[in-house]
């Protein structure tokens, strides 16, 4: 081939090359453009990510401090009712031991009255003094009434009536075990 060929292919090449050159920088920046919009879209997402989790950090933070907060006075209160308990144990056992104490002084008066009139009797010279003293059986005590039924009256008229246990509990606004309770406590106090 003749040498002018060459020359007119390369120009040929070169008009070619420099007309396709444009639309590649286009299609670059169009490609550039689109990755700087990807890039913003992506970043604000994390933004608002980040935003959402510190939100969520603070969130959580407060629920456990609110938790502790109540776990704390929840702990307070249980310590101020085990206290309470020891105290009113304490009453209980003292006030059993004072009730204990009058019921062995009421039977020692109680003897020493039986004693002294017989004593009397005997000391007037009434003969029937002697063979009452040793005919007299101890006295069937009278029960006591029980303190329980003093101090709920409505409860066990509404027993007597044969109401349920649940039905006196609404009634009397009672939680059915102290209900139950406070029934075998009187049945208790009756069988003494």
């Amino acid at each position: 081939m003749q040498p002018w060929v060459y020359i007119v292919l390369v120009g040929v090449a070169a008009i070619l090359y420099a007309l396709l050159l444009p639309a590649r920088m286009k299609e670059r920046k169009a490609e550039q453009q689109s990755l700087k919009e990807t890039e913003a879209a992506l970043e604000l997402y994390m933004a608002d990510i980040e935003r959402e989790n510190v939100e969520l950090v603070q969130l959580v933070s407060s629920i456990k401090q609110q938790s502790q907060t109540n776990h704390v006075a929840m702990q307070g209160q249980i310590s101020d009712l085990q206290h309470q308990l020891t105290e009113l144990q304490q009453s209980s056992l003292l006030l059993e031991g004072r009730v204990t104490n009058e019921e062995k002084r009421l039977r020692e008066l109680e003897v020493s009255v039986e004693k002294g009139s017989y004593a009397k009797a005997a000391a007037i010279g009434d003969p029937s003094a002697g063979a009452e003293m040793s005919s007299i059986q101890p006295e069937v005590k009278a029960k006591p009434i029980s303190s329980i039924k003093l101090r709920y009256p409505r409860l066990f008229e509404l027993h007597k009536q044969g109401k349920s246990i649940d039905s006196i509990a609404k009634t009397a606004g009672l939680q059915r075990g102290e209900v139950q309770l406070i029934l075998q406590l009187a049945k208790q106090e009756e069988s003494v």
